[in-house]
């Protein structure tokens, strides 16, 4: 995975946020400080943006993102069902 998407929960304070990132990584809470791993993640090196006439952009976030996904897009389709499909044979 290129883009993340991770949810936490701090174990102390109880306080949730969210944070992107290149890495399934642990992070600090925003409230107390305390180290925290993620409970749940988003694969979001791949997604589909709206583009001209209905037509939908798949972009994608290379291996090199790390500060910001860095996203690139990598094929144009004529509805989003059509794009998702392409990205769902990328992600096999």
């Amino acid at each position: 995975m290129a883009w993340i998407l991770k949810y936490y929960e701090c174990s102390e304070c109880g306080s949730k946020w969210t944070d992107e990132w290149s890495c399934s990584c642990n992070d600090r809470c925003p409230n107390c400080r305390a180290e925290t791993e993620p409970h749940d993640d988003v694969d979001l090196t791949y997604v589909v943006k709206p583009a001209a006439s209905d037509m939908s952009v798949v972009m994608f976030s290379p291996e090199s993102a790390e500060s910001s996904p860095d996203y690139v897009p990598i094929g144009v389709f004529a509805n989003k069902a059509d794009a998702w499909a392409f990205v769902r044979t990328q992600q096999e």
